[in-house]
């Protein structure tokens, strides 16, 4: 129940684009996904469990995201889109193939879900604080 809260927190704060198809990446480490958005215009500290969870905002915009570290690495990521609007199956292509590690992403035939072939990360969308969100997570 604690890492839904964390994840549909996650999903209402970090803003980037799918322009040059930046996307942070599961597994990615703090400084690689700084590198990509900037600075986190809200940095958080470790939780009880270790997690960092940090809000990014890209120039145009367009997509709020959140990106949550264990130990310094990517283990989660939220995205929606500031307008409010459904992502594309185009945009969702984008972030999933981002974080596809080279593997293919299984569509769940009864649900808007995917999980990695290797069954190490699932992603799925539902509304969150009535925003459309992406959320890809490690298992």
């Amino acid at each position: 129940m604690k890492t839904m809260r964390c994840l549909s927190s996650l999903c209402l704060v970090l803003t980037f684009t799918l322009n040059g198809h930046v996307i942070a990446r599961l597994g990615k480490t703090e400084d690689e996904v700084s590198a990509l958005f900037g600075k986190p215009i809200d940095p958080g500290t470790p939780d009880s469990n270790g997690v960092t969870t940090n809000m990014y905002r890209n120039p145009t915009g367009v997509y709020l995201a959140v990106v949550q570290f264990l130990n310094g690495h990517s283990i989660a990521e939220t995205y929606a889109r500031v307008d409010n609007h459904k992502f594309s199956e185009k945009e969702l292509s984008i972030f999933l193939q981002g974080n596809s590690g080279g593997k293919e992403w299984k569509k769940d035939p009864r649900k808007v879900a995917w999980e990695r072939s290797d069954h190490h990360a699932k992603a799925w969308c539902e509304t969150l604080a009535g925003k459309p969100t992406l959320l890809i997570q490690l298992k």
